[in-house]
């Protein structure tokens, strides 16, 4: 295989340092911001909490130190209560404000506007989290395919929108984990963060695997069963089309190889015997990708087999092009 053409990225240097640089703020910016919004420690079991919303310094709150509509909480001082009986003593009306337990007024009151609720916090952390973990990994199969000389525009829109789909999926991942697995309704100290910004990062890291993890966990939980005798099952392999139709014989041809359910085999792809890369080959679900130069021996033989295995048997696809019709 000649490798000149075909090793070629539809992707400016320019554009390189732009996309390095703009990959770079953005997973930066994500750990600043799960830095930013770290709590310095978990309210108390069974207690509902804020936190003071400032930047490195989100700390949790004692309930005297919210202003509520411009009032500080009023503090409940324990006295000995007056007898039935004992007129002397006249309790005198309060006006209508928020009324504690506590030992001591706080030093600085904060307004509540000023505040951020626990699970709020919670919530936008595992989404930082989904968005760092993301980002770890387009920014690996970005240099990845830029090294290798693969990189084609039209996967830039997966750049793009990849990052905030695994935000949300972390967030996904999340209710089903603290749904059945944290089994805890407690808003306190009994979550385990550190095990929850674990689990959040790897969802944005791995999505795949863990939207295939939800996915066991729906049919655990529903048991869905298919009725229709003609369905086809779900890990059934099969090959539609190859394209282009007609090969270039001086140029650089973009193979596709169509089908569904692509990606559950590891494919060994020969094209007259001799075996495609693996690392110039891109394998979804719907298609198989790669890039190939006609040699002299293939023009020679005046045409071309394109063979698909999963390993060293019989091929389970074969498709022919005849070069008495190239372009």
């Amino acid at each position: 295989m000649e490798e000149g053409p075909c090793y070629r990225n539809q992707i400016s240097n320019t554009e390189k340092a732009i996309a390095g640089l703009l990959l770079s703020l953005l997973t930066l910016s994500a750990l600043i911001t799960m830095i930013a919004f770290w709590p310095d420690r978990l309210p108390s079991s069974g207690r509902a909490a804020r936190y003071d919303r400032r930047l490195f310094n989100v700390t949790l709150l004692d309930s005297t130190c919210i202003i509520y509509n411009n009032t500080v909480a009023v503090h409940r001082v324990n006295k000995p209560e007056p007898a039935k009986n004992d007129t002397s003593q006249k309790v005198k009306a309060v006006t209508k404000v928020p009324v504690v337990d506590s030992p001591a007024p706080c030093v600085t009151p904060v307004n509540i506007n000023d505040t951020i609720q626990f699970n709020t916090l919670i919530l936008l952390l595992v989404a930082t989290a989904g968005f760092l973990g993301n980002m770890v990994h387009i920014s690996t199969s970005f240099t990845t395919f830029i090294g290798a000389g693969q990189f084609k525009r039209s996967w830039l829109l997966w750049y793009c929108v990849k990052p905030f789909t695994a935000a949300a999926l972390a967030v996904i991942v999340y209710f089903a984990f603290r749904a059945g697995f944290l089994n805890s309704n407690d808003p306190g100290n009994t979550l385990n963060i550190y095990g929850i910004m674990t689990i959040s990062t790897l969802a944005g890291l791995f999505t795949d695997i863990a939207t295939q993890k939800l996915k066991e966990i729906f049919e655990v939980i529903f048991r869905p069963k298919e009725a229709r005798p003609d369905s086809l099952k779900d890990d059934k392999v099969t090959f539609v089309d190859t394209n282009p139709e007609k090969l270039n014989t001086t140029q650089c041809n973009d193979i596709v190889i169509a089908g569904e359910n692509l990606d559950k085999k590891k494919w060994i792809i020969k094209i007259n015997g001799i075996k495609i890369a693996d690392e110039i080959m891109v394998t979804t679900p719907k298609l198989i990708h790669f890039t190939y130069t006609l040699s002299e021996t293939d023009r020679s033989k005046g045409h071309v087999i394109l063979t698909v295995a999963s390993g060293l048997d019989k091929p389970e696809y074969t498709y022919k092009w005849d070069l008495s019709a190239v372009t």
